[in-house]
């Protein structure tokens, strides 16, 4: 067999992953009738591939127009569901039932590579960056791929089954989580990094790509985990809802384009910001007993695609509205939604129809059966009605017609005066309850809470119900508003509250409300920013680390966690002021020092590179000999020739630098007392170098075999 044709067995792939190159697949290419692939086409820069799985067709849609501009028929995959991989110039389907994985080549309109996953249930494929893999996830295997071929690229990597959907960051590594060991497994080029730790063993765990940077988000415990270039981490508090809905509960997108990561756990819409780390979450109303789909954000919107109904249900984080529903398939369904050039495309997979939309909002159905080219095929001119009538001249309903014959007025009688009584008060019709209730912690502490009048009745206000302890500003808003927003004030850090508002109305002869429903509960602070210019200084003590701390620290109840690497190491976890010395770090060198600062509601840290060296201490010089007898000073701690000598410096101070374990030194004398190998660096009359440890009276002589410690540091290496 070629090589072109490579078939792996089971056991090639440690029982994992088969893939096997099973050559060019054949498929039909319709481009607007002109035939098969044999010629070049240029298909829309904006667009996008979408499934047809009654037909077995792949499609590609222009972006700009909604029109179907090529299709390729997959042989033998009629009625078949099926994935699409698009990034970059690579697109990649995946047949959910036979296993075949195949390649497009947009150029052609063919299929020209195809490679079979044995268990295709149980299989992820994932392609981005130029990078590929095959992950079977209940197993655990990850199997990285050439993405134009789609050969596999040495061993597969083993991981702890089962694995959540993986992706791949804009600097080509692929993330995994692995829920059983409440980890996040990076792999770069086939191979595996150290991974990171998110949550407990067995937590819910899930991968959203935003803006090119891996958030793991842990539903089990409530916190996201954001991963920056430098391999930073930023961990946000989630409000409780997202733990308490159920595992598997929580829909998230695989992907952004943008840092705004939308999750949806029941009714609570809660957006996290992975720039700022900030999150706001809003209670929609949304149809009981629907089947959603995960959340998509474009813009200022975040797109719900129902599946019950075929539609995609929008709510508006800049108005705090929910905007008219965009129609998608119109019936019962699944739908496949996914943000890609900045635009949003919905596909019904087993429907004709699908809708794309741009960032503004506006949106454009797409009809997958109906190839036809933009532009060319015009929409039916409606037929203009005649007006008041049909072309008969009849009358309009309603008016339109001849004018009625006029009649003489009669008599009228004089009015009669009712009896005088007391008028019923007006019947009143109560106001409906507000709603899009949104809680949003703010840097300062307060928490901002916005909603939209419900309408109906006739509300003469609105105010905010609170926990006791917190106050709202203002304390009433008009019923005209023109802003829906309280400002609360009195919250701790750490704890969550939940907010109702009521309508005002005045109910006949007393005051009346209507309450909307509560928020989602919400932390009343926000993570803190990160620590800022980080200094490393070395004295007597030991290595001093210095910080600043970030904006409104005190409010946030800030901590602060510190860790040093380096020649050695210290760390501190439980921090308030911005300094910490530790004692045992001793040892000149290059460290990195990162400081984390963290709250309740989340962590963010900084990391530095600082150099640290122990001060200079006096000591006295002693066992010199005779006057002009010559003490050699070494370039390195051991006997190593020299020209550098001093002579007769007994009494006198010699400035130790360091110290350092070195080479063995034995007096010619024979007296063990003068043998040893610790040697002091020092400075005396402009000459410097090593020399050994009895020469110097150090604090724990005549030990001259070991460190004497603070204030001496050791010497680098």
């Amino acid at each position: 067999m070629s090589g072109e044709r490579r078939f792996f067995r089971r056991d090639r792939l440690t029982g994992h992953i088969a893939i096997g190159v099973v050559g060019v697949l054949c498929a039909a290419a319709v481009v607007f009738g002109v035939g098969m692939a044999s010629a070049k086409y240029h298909l829309s820069d904006v667009g996008g591939w979408l499934t047809s799985v009654h037909r077995g067709e792949l499609v590609h849609v222009n972006g700009l127009s909604g029109k179907v501009d090529g299709k390729v028929t997959l042989s033998g995959s009629t009625g078949h569901p099926m994935k699409v991989i698009q990034q970059g110039g690579v697109v990649l389907i995946v047949d959910e039932v036979t296993g075949v994985v195949s390649r497009v080549d947009p150029a052609h309109l063919n299929v020209v590579q195809g490679a079979t996953f044995r268990g295709a249930a149980g299989m992820q494929v994932v392609s981005g960056s130029g990078q590929a893999y095959a992950l079977d996830q209940q197993k655990g295997s990850v199997q990285r791929l050439d993405p134009m071929t789609l050969a596999t690229m040495g061993s597969p990597l083993g991981l702890t089954g089962p694995l959540g959907s993986a992706g791949i960051d804009a600097t080509s590594v692929l993330w995994v989580p692995v829920p059983t060991n409440g980890q996040a497994a990076p792999v770069r080029s086939g191979q595996a990094a150290q991974p990171i730790g998110i949550g407990r063993a067995g937590d819910d765990l899930s991968l959203t790509i935003a803006a090119g940077a891996p958030v793991i988000t842990d539903f089990t415990s409530a916190q996201a985990v954001i991963i920056g270039k430098n391999g930073t981490q930023i961990k946000v508090r989630l409000p409780s809802t997202v733990a308490q809905v159920g595992k598997g509960s929580v829909l998230a997108p695989a992907s952004t384009d943008g840092q705004l990561v939308p999750l949806l756990a029941g009714n609570s819409l809660v957006v996290l910001n992975t720039g700022s780390g900030s999150i706001s979450s809003v209670a929609l109303k949304l149809p009981p007993k629907h089947k959603l789909a995960a959340p998509q954000a474009l813009g200022q919107k975040v797109y719900i695609p129902d599946q019950s109904s075929g539609d995609l249900i929008v709510y508006d984080s800049a108005t705090n509205r929910m905007a008219p529903q965009v129609p998608v398939t119109g019936q019962a369904g699944p739908l496949d939604a996914f943000v890609k050039d900045g635009l949003l495309w919905v596909n019904g997979p087993d429907s004709a129809k699908g809708v794309v939309v741009d960032g503004a909002g506006g949106h454009k159905p797409i009809q997958k059966y109906t190839p036809d080219v933009p532009g060319s095929q015009k929409s039916p001119v409606p037929r203009v009605g005649v007006p008041a009538g049909g072309a008969s001249g009849r009358p309009k309903p309603g008016g339109g017609g001849p004018t009625a014959p006029s009649h003489p007025r009669l008599p009228t009688k004089p009015p009669v005066t009712p009896p005088t009584h007391k008028p019923d008060p007006p019947k009143v019709t109560p106001p409906n309850a507000p709603t899009n209730l949104r809680a949003t912690p703010q840097p300062d502490g307060t928490i901002k809470v916005d909603f939209q009048p419900g309408g109906g009745g006739d509300a003469t206000g609105y105010k905010l119900l609170t926990s006791d302890g917190l106050t709202a500003t203002p304390d009433k808003i008009g019923a005209n508003g023109p802003d829906y927003t309280f400002t609360v004030n009195g919250g701790t850090c750490g704890q969550e509250y939940q907010f109702a508002v009521a309508a005002l109305y005045h109910n006949r002869d007393h005051d009346s409300e209507v309450d909307s429903e509560y928020t989602t509960p919400t932390l009343s602070c926000t993570e803190p920013d990160a620590p800022s210019n980080i200094t490393g200084t070395g004295t007597a003590q030991g290595a001093k680390i210095d910080w600043q701390a970030p904006p409104n620290a005190d409010n946030k109840k800030v901590t602060y966690a510190v860790n040093v690497t380096g020649p050695k190491t210290g760390s501190n976890p439980n921090l308030t002021g911005t300094s910490v010395t530790f004692g045992d770090i001793w040892k000149n060198g290059t460290y990195t020092v990162k400081v984390t600062a963290s709250n309740p509601a989340g962590t963010k840290s900084d990391s530095k590179t600082v150099t640290l060296k122990g001060p200079s201490v006096n000591y006295v010089g002693q066992h010199a000999g005779n006057p002009g007898d010559k003490s050699w000073l070494h370039q390195t701690p051991s006997n190593d020739d020299t020209n550098v000598y001093i002579t007769d410096y007994n009494g006198q101070n010699l400035l130790v630098d360091c110290q350092k374990i070195g080479g063995h030194f034995a007096h010619s004398n024979g007296d063990p007392y003068y043998a040893g190998n610790l040697w002091d660096y020092i400075h005396y009359q402009g000459k410097e170098g090593y020399i050994i440890g009895y020469l110097v009276a150090t604090p724990k002589q005549p030990d001259w075999q070991n460190y004497n410690g603070l204030p001496l540091w050791e010497c680098a290496d």
